[in-house]
Formats: C-alpha cells, structure tokens, sequence
C-alpha cells in the first residue's frame, strides 16, 4: 500500500486550524512536558487500495485489442476513426467482478501496448494467414510489453507452456562457455544428419564432419549440442542455468513457470541440451530470453502501466522485480555476435533475405535463434524464433511462436522478420533510428548500466565433465 499525497496547501491549512489544540505527555522523570500542538481528531489517512489481481493478469493479446481506445496526451477517448490515425497506447475501462470496499470501480487500465505496432504485428500475421501463433515485442531496456498479438486464445493460450525446442540451445551454449570454455570452443565432430540424435550420437564419434561452436549455433546442430550437455555441462549445471534464465519461475501475473522433466539418463540429458525434449515454456519466457541477450540481464516484463479508479486516484502497482544479472555483457555481446549467424548463413538465412540475396534490413543485424518441435495441445509443429536488433546495439527483442498443420504459408522467423521490417523500416529504406517512434527514451537505470544484483558470471552450479 502506498498513501495518497496531500497537497501541501490542505496541510497548511490543517496545522493552522489545530494550532489551539494542545496535550501533555508525563517525561521519564515524571516531569510534564510540553509538546508541539496536535489534533485530537486528526483525521484518517487514507490508503490506496491494491488492484484486484484479475486486472494485473489482463492481458489485451486477441485481435479484439485493436478495438480499445488509444491514450495519447491530448486524445483520452479516441473514436474509431481517430484509433486509425492516431498513436499511444492502449486503455480500457475494466468493470471488477469482485470489488473490495476500498476500490471504486470502474477501473481504468492503461497498458504499455503500442497501438501502431499492434496494429503492425496483427497485419503480419493476417497475410501470413498464421492461424495458430503470438508474437512479443519488448523494449530489453525496460521490460515495457510494446506488443503482445495472438491469433486464437482459445486454442492456443499465451498462457500455457509448450515445448521450448531448440530456443534452449542458447542456454546450453552460454553455460558452456561459462563452466567449460576449453571444451566449449573445441570443433564438435557428428556424423550424419546433424539433426538426428540417438544414444551413441552423445558421445563424440572418432571419424565425421567438423563444426565451431559458432556454425552449430547457427544451424542449430542437435548432436553438438547434446554433446556439450553431456560432457561440459552436466545436468544439475544445466538446469541450474536454465533457472538462472528465469525458465522455471513465473516470468509475470497470470504465466505459469515453466517446466524441466527429471531424468538422470544421460541419454535425455543431451535431448534437454540440445532441445530435442525434457523443457516447456510460456511465449513470455521466450521474449525473456531475447531480453537477457541485449545486456545479459533478465528484466521482469510488463504491460500494465498504470491503474485509476473512477474517482481519477492511482492504485499502487506491485514492485517490480530488480534486473538480476544472468551473464556478464562481454558474454551476452559474445552470444549476439554467433546468433547473427543464424540470420546471416543459418536455418533464419531465407526470412532476412530478399530474393536477389540482399540483406532485408539493410544494415539492421539481427541476433536471433530458431527452434522446430512437434508437439500436442494443439496438436502440431511448434515453430520459434527468438532475437533482438540491432544486434550491437539492442533496442527491441521479439519472440514468436506458431502451431504448423500440414498445410502453411509463412514460418516463425518469416513472420519475425515481416514484423521486424515494420519496427525499422520505411518506404522501402531500413534505419536503426526508426525504433525509436516505439519504444521511446529508456528511463534512467534500467536495462545498459544497471548494476548487477547478482555476480556477473553465469548462475550455474559447476559440475566436472562426464
């Protein structure tokens, strides 16, 4: 709870009205003393109620989104037509279901929802006929949610975990490179397909192909990455690092942590490290991940902004969690610089590039990661990509996942780039500044330059190669 401020004038006002009034108070030496005048009545100070939880879970990602109002500085209830034509953010005006006494409803919501760029990120996903899929743009600096788009809540809730897929071959790189650098940056040696793995495939063959930690990376090779699980890893290392990415912990209201399966079998163990199974996450923990890329901290995403009862009083929003320091920024800016890799020659190469060959976001880099999985409820293949660009210099990170039936048109990285043309291009010309009509100036202490909270180095637990 917070209390409400008084205006400076109505306490003059108060302390000239009780100057007469005065008490005694009895000192230890049994002496009376006299004491500064106050009231025998003063009146009650009143405390700001906290909004119901029902409104902190609300979270405005259907297409029905497009229907608020917008929150501008001079247009507080936009019409349609204005809507169309004008930016800000999202509102509503909330009716709560069960009102403490406290609370004079209705409240009204405002969200960090751009509204341009939601409008942007639903056409995307309109001409990619994309039935089943969400898309998070967030700002890495500040946590601020800028667009959170899903095509069916019904059959696909943001709010459910699915399997994670290749998205966690990012964590078992950094704790690599972190626990066991040496064996990290040795060239991993596969045979056959790279995407094919079974139990003798865990353990380096003598003869096969080689590859840098950087190409696997990229293309995403399952092999190599159960290898470093099983050998420079461990597993109690590994699910250490993956807690430490805020995967087994609610990332926000509303989202349930996620989920790691126990098996000692080192067989699994590679499966888990490489994202062939074992991890299951919300889409917000995939926009989390891209998070912690920028600057290696993972910051508490958001999208409430502020909350107002009917009488204009603001309610306290709930503390938002300090930036914890996953990986210092030199290891974070090391794994930017591979996962460039994956839109520059990788299984992203195709989304980033036009058809003569040409960059698609002209000197836009982007970092970023793929991952493929079937899976159930709903039933099909989970397609991933997680990034953040400028890929030196982050200033958004976007995550999307989608459900593929047999039959579709556009892939997740294809949609992350569609949606990414939106944010920095215009009229056909690609700049880092572009951005910014988004996200706006970052508030002084969050995201670059925030002090750790916890050591620079990776929190994993150190476990000897098997």
């Amino acid at each position: 709870m917070t209390l409400l401020a008084v205006p400076l004038v109505a306490m003059a006002l108060v302390a000239v009205s009780l100057g007469t009034a005065q008490s005694t108070r009895v000192a230890p030496g049994g002496e009376a003393s006299r004491l500064a005048p106050v009231s025998a009545a003063a009146p009650p100070v009143r405390l700001a109620p906290d909004p119901p939880a029902e409104v902190l879970e609300r979270l405005p990602v259907s297409r029905a989104a497009l229907e608020l109002p917008v929150y501008t500085s001079d247009v507080l209830e936009a019409s349609a037509d204005e809507f169309a034509q004008s930016g800000g953010r999202l509102f509503e005006t909330v009716e709560v279901t069960n009102q403490s006494p406290l609370i004079q409803g209705p409240l009204r919501v405002e969200y960090t929802l751009d509204a341009e760029l939601t409008r942007e990120v639903f056409d995307v996903l309109r001409r990619g006929r994309v039935a089943l899929g969400h898309v998070i743009l967030m700002d890495p600096a500040t946590g601020r949610v800028l667009s959170y788009a899903s095509t069916d809540v019904e059959a696909f809730p943001p709010t459910r975990v699915y399997p994670a897929a290749s998205l966690v071959k990012v964590i078992t790189a950094a704790a690599a490179l972190e626990i066991d650098r040496e064996t990290a940056e040795l060239p991993c040696r596969f045979v056959g397909s790279p995407y094919r793995l079974t139990q003798s495939r865990i353990d380096p063959p003598k003869n096969g192909r080689t590859v840098s930690l950087r190409r696997a990376l990229a293309t995403s090779n399952n092999q190599c990455f159960a290898q470093l699980a099983v050998h420079a890893i461990g597993r109690p290392s590994l699910v250490s690092a993956i807690e430490s990415f805020g995967w087994l912990s609610s990332p926000a209201p509303a989202h349930p942590p996620g989920e790691v399966e126990e098996s000692e079998d080192r067989y699994e163990l590679g499966r888990l490290g490489c994202g062939l199974g074992g991890c299951r996450i919300t889409p917000l923990h995939a926009a989390q991940l891209a998070t912690i890329l920028a600057h290696g901290e993972r910051i508490a995403p958001r999208w409430v902004e502020r909350i107002t009862d009917v009488h204009g009083r603001e309610l306290p929003l709930p503390a938002t969690a300090a930036p914890r320091r996953v990986m210092s920024t030199e290891l974070a800016a090391e794994m930017r610089e591979m996962l460039v890799d994956t839109t520059r020659r990788g299984t992203a190469r195709s989304a980033f590039r036009t058809r003569r060959g040409n960059p698609r976001l002209g000197e836009v880099q982007v970092a970023g990661k793929t991952g493929s999985l079937s899976g159930r409820n709903p039933e099909g293949r989970y397609e991933w990509f997680v990034g953040v660009a400028p890929a030196e210099e982050p200033r958004i990170a976007i995550a999307v996942v989608m459900v593929q039936s047999d039959l579709w048109w556009r892939t997740a990285s294809q949609i992350a780039g569609d949606v990414l043309d939106r944010v920095f291009c215009k009229k056909r010309e690609c700049r880092e500044e572009y951005v910014q009509r988004f996200i706006g100036d970052s508030p002084e202490g969050l995201g670059v330059g925030a002090p750790p909270v916890v050591p620079a180095k990776l929190a994993v637990q150190s476990e000897s190669a098997r």
